[in-house]
């Protein structure tokens, strides 16, 4: 069985989300490995990555909280970025 492989199982069996950092300790490798390693398995269609829309999509500035002195959505401490999500793409068999 792969590293990939391992990766699908472990994904398989999990019963809902998994933090990066707990699925690389289960396979042994580092976080920036299993980076690379979920990007292999997005390009060959084992994983689905979510959209991420941009920023400027997502935020609707009131201008309250900060006033006159707004930092921009860049900069803003009110905007929290989501992490990346992936989902398992499962593979129909078909005789």
């Amino acid at each position: 069985m792969t590293i990939l492989d391992r990766i699908l199982a472990e994904l398989g069996e999990s019963r809902g989300p998994i933090r990066s950092s707990e699925l690389a300790a289960n396979v042994g490798v580092s976080e920036s490995a299993l980076a690379g390693m979920v990007t292999v398995l997005v390009e060959k269609g084992r994983l689905a990555g979510s959209y991420r829309a941009p920023i400027e999509d997502l935020a609707a500035c009131s201008r309250v909280a900060c006033g006159m002195s707004c930092v921009g959505l860049d900069e803003c401490p009110f905007i929290v970025d989501m992490p990346e999500t992936y989902s398992l793409v499962i593979q129909s068999v078909h005789p």
